[in-house]
């Protein structure tokens, strides 16, 4: 699969899982220790939108706004996703130079690499935003497995800035998305 067609499914599975949340979920725990629920869809989405932004060109969180996990979902969490979603998609839907240079709250890089790091966000916090609600955390193994690809050079880097925990180890068979999870120091489920 493209990466367009990574990301359009990551969001998908997104809007499906946090449509099936139900209220008082929104202040559980998640497997990213500082953020519950409500918490951590905020920063999902703040990173989603900042992306959709440095694409289209509309105003978007910054990076301040994107790691504070200020509610930015209020009573209707589903509309919130269903409509930074499809700003992303939409603007993301416009690239056709994936090697263009693309101005993004985390640095300037090529539009193929900044597509990559939030289909892989987004991804991996879905499967923190599945367990933390009960839901199925298991993931198509295409989209486990190119999230892998980019945790392997992106997470070593941020790991040092406290944004991962250390590798998790996994003892015998493991499924594509339990490595995706204990590469980025979540406890496999």
């Amino acid at each position: 699969m493209d990466l367009y067609s990574n990301l359009v499914e990551a969001e998908q599975r997104l809007v499906a899982l946090v449509s099936s949340i139900d209220a008082d979920s929104y202040s559980s725990p998640t497997p990213c220790d500082r953020w519950d629920v409500r918490a951590l869809l905020s920063h999902a989405l703040a990173s989603i939108d900042a992306f959709a932004a440095a694409v289209d060109g509309a105003p978007g969180p910054d990076m301040a706004q994107v790691f504070s996990g200020a509610d930015i979902v209020g009573d209707d969490p589903l509309g919130a996703t269903q409509r930074i979603t499809r700003r992303s998609q939409a603007a993301w839907s416009t690239v056709r130079d994936l090697n263009a240079e693309l101005s993004t709250f985390i640095g300037v890089m090529p539009a193929g690499q900044a597509l990559a790091i939030i289909t892989f966000s987004t991804v991996v916090h879905g499967w923190d935003l599945a367990v933390a609600t009960g839901q199925a955390g298991e993931l198509p193994e295409h989209l486990a497995e190119a999230a892998q690809q980019v945790a392997a050079e992106l997470v070593p880097v941020l790991r040092p800035r406290g944004l991962f925990a250390h590798d998790v180890d996994l003892a015998g068979e493991a499924t594509p998305t339990q490595r995706l999870v204990a590469l980025t120091g979540r406890k496999p489920r």
